[in-house]
């Protein structure tokens, strides 16, 4: 059975500090780390998520995001989309992308990230290997001659909720993968990659309710130890190692936070003292490297 803390257990300063040395023992004990992580990890950056109370769904129909609807009306998809698609230009990559990249950046691991998000936060915190499993919003392709386009040639139009379209008079589609379509098969491949590599899987923000991206931790390895960051129970809670079901922020940044503290004072995480307010100037550091650019 994993060992589980919630948010009323991490409340006690005895137990959150236990359940942060146990987080950053595992980054500490694999090389290469891969995170398979969904909209909870980017509600905390302020983008709306799709299937909570609050997501999206409440508001307008699954159905609009299906290829389908979006072939009989592009026009109805862009006019509602444009609030969302403000959201992920306005919104920062916060604490728990950084500190993801700070592994990769400040513990020299190997870290691998596989998201179906697609709002390329991560990369906007500086992690060099991102799989978009279900592709982003960094590209557009024409439906009628397949011309491809940069971000900067159709934000404009999908801001303002008018569909963007191509010289020839086609109607553009962002590289994002609607209801019925295939994954894209390089970033797919990727992931499956990164899984069979995978020395522990950390699963964050995802309740694993969409397939073929909940499927992809069974390609791990039988010994590769997994951790659950997710506020509502997954399906892999029970096999996994550890489980926190509390909001990111306090959880992820604090756990890298405290392994860089133990490299840098050589004292073991075991024998660490430490609470919030000690480890707050290590996270501070990662806001220089998590800044806007073009993608």
């Amino acid at each position: 059975m994993p060992l589980l803390f919630d948010r009323s257990a991490l409340m006690d300063k005895g137990v959150w500090h236990d359940a942060i040395v146990r987080l950053a023992v595992r980054f500490r004990e694999a090389t290469r780390l891969v995170f398979l992580t969904g909209a909870g990890i980017s509600t905390e950056s302020g983008i709306p998520d799709f299937r909570s109370t609050t997501g999206l769904y409440k508001t307008t129909s699954e159905e609009l995001f299906s290829i389908d609807s979006f072939l009989a009306d592009p026009s109805r998809f862009y006019s509602t989309f444009a609030t969302f698609y403000s959201y992920v230009l306005d919104s920062p990559a916060n604490l728990g992308h950084q500190a993801i990249s700070a592994l990769e950046r400040e513990c020299h691991k190997s870290v691998e990230v596989v998201t179906q998000n697609i709002d390329m936060l991560h990369t906007v915190a500086g992690s060099s290997t991102v799989w978009e499993i279900h592709g982003s919003l960094r590209r557009a392709t024409c439906m009628r001659c397949g011309k491809s386009y940069d971000q900067d040639d159709f934000k404009c139009d999908m801001l303002s909720g008018r569909a963007p379209t191509c010289g020839c008079g086609g109607v553009l589609k962002p590289d994002v993968v609607f209801y019925g379509e295939g994954l894209p098969e390089r970033e797919y491949a990727g992931a499956q990659r990164a899984m069979w590599n995978a020395e522990a899987l950390f699963i964050v923000g995802t309740s694993l309710a969409v397939y073929p991206a909940a499927g992809l931790p069974r390609e791990c390895p039988a010994d590769a130890p997994f951790v659950v960051l997710n506020l509502t129970p997954t399906p892999l809670d029970v096999q996994a190692t550890l489980v926190y079901r509390e909001v990111l922020c306090n959880t992820l940044p604090f756990g890298v936070a405290a392994l860089i503290e133990s490299e840098r004072s050589g004292i073991p995480l075991e024998e660490l003292p430490f609470d919030h307010e000690s480890l707050t100037p290590i996270i501070d550091e990662w806001i220089k490297f998590s800044k806007p650019r073009k993608l």
